[in-house]
């Protein structure tokens, strides 16, 4: 029996005690190589030069108080003074850590402690790990997320791909009252049937008020995984999109399109959305209510599969998903998924090569004083 990739010795080949080891040179090179390749030449964030542009010396601290922050004053964050047009510049600069007080030491052990767990990383934990406020561990491991949403797969899918859409957030409270609900109350709270003209909906459906109020938040995450590898090998990527009016035709043929060469052959299960892909695509879908493969073998099992780590990612890391946020949490999973299968080491140099080359986040910026922008990110 072949061993599982996580028990594999690549799956530690670095861990909290490596990077501790590190010596702070060594980590400001980790990153000098990540950002421009190379150990002995910089690119000025403002004229784009890439050259062995003049160190800077760091300013000696006068006061004899210890720093107020429990980070320190000396973060390990070479800067360095362009010799074409004189700008100041630092590893961090222009990047989605741009301006950051975190040492570059910090940053480095947050991306290792968040690949370390297989379904994420609370904000909670890595805080308590790495010994910062709640709220800058909150902004480090959203980072993160971002980097990973902008790493998602964009070539399309030319073997055979399976669709699926799961559903996530407004987690119903579970009633004080122990009463079955009845099927017609079932319809109703699923839409399957119309709503009774009522005052109260809610009691139409079975449901609590507060239960009925927390539907508006539900959303569908729509997956797609390219499961053209052989049998046992599971899906090699994963791309997802989060939809808020549900698996419409409209969604799955924007997401067909984005993700799919035509005339690849796409399998799902019976919904009727999917029905209309057999225009562009050799379609073919297997019936839930029978079972989960046809005899042809038809199934959409590596999207459930996704859907599966996904919902312990919200039930039992996260404690629950916010629709703001929903977008995010999916493409993490899905790098993780994509990604599952690379050592460790390889995963955080993705990861860091991704940090220090994306821009400045607008969504991050300031989140906590009010400035950041909070809005979802849907397909439709």
């Amino acid at each position: 029996m072949a061993q599982h990739h996580r028990l594999s010795p690549s799956a530690r080949d670095i861990n909290v005690l490596t990077v501790q080891g590190l010596t702070d040179l060594e980590i400001a090179t980790l990153f000098a190589k990540w950002r421009w390749d190379s150990e002995d030449k910089q690119a000025c964030t403002s004229c784009g030069t890439l050259d062995t542009h003049y160190p800077r010396r760091r300013r000696r601290r006068i006061s004899r108080r210890p720093a107020s922050s429990a980070i320190g004053p000396n973060t390990g964050n070479p800067s360095w003074q362009c010799k074409h047009c004189y700008a100041v510049f630092s590893l961090t600069s222009g990047t989605i850590f741009d301006s950051t007080k975190l040492s570059l030491r910090l940053i480095l052990l947050g991306a290792v402690i968040m690949l370390t767990s297989g379904n994420g990383t609370s904000a909670v934990a890595a805080m308590q790990a790495l010994g910062v406020s709640y709220k800058t561990a909150f902004l480090m491991l959203h980072r993160f997320r971002e980097v990973m949403a902008l790493d998602q797969p964009t070539e399309p899918i030319k073997g055979i791909a399976q669709m699926d859409g799961g559903y996530f957030c407004g987690k119903p409270r579970k009633s004080n009252v122990h009463r079955p609900a009845t099927r017609s109350q079932m319809m109703n709270r699923y839409g399957k049937q119309p709503m009774p003209g009522e005052l109260k909906p809610w009691e139409q459906a079975g449901m609590s008020y507060r239960n009925w109020m927390k539907k508006r938040n539900k959303r569908v995450v729509l997956a797609v995984t390219d499961s053209s590898g052989g049998r046992g090998e599971g899906s090699r990527s994963v791309m997802v999109a989060v939809a808020q009016m549900g698996e419409t035709e409209l969604n799955v043929r924007s997401m067909a399109a984005r993700h799919v060469a035509p005339g690849a052959m796409i399998w799902t299960d019976e919904a009727g959305a999917y029905n209309q892909l057999g225009r562009d695509y050799e379609h073919y879908a297997v019936s839930h209510a029978e079972r989960y493969v046809d005899p042809e073998g038809v199934t959409d099992n590596h999207c459930e599969s996704f859907f599966s780590r996904l919902r312990r990612a919200e039930y039992g890391v996260y404690h629950g998903f916010r629709p703001v946020n929903l977008h995010f949490y999916a493409c993490e999973a899905a790098w993780r998924h994509t990604h599952r299968r690379l050592s460790k080491r390889a995963q955080v140099d993705r990861l860091m090569s991704g940090v220090l080359q994306a821009a400045l986040s607008t969504r991050l910026r300031g989140y906590h004083a009010g400035k950041g922008i909070r809005t979802e990110i849907l397909i439709d």
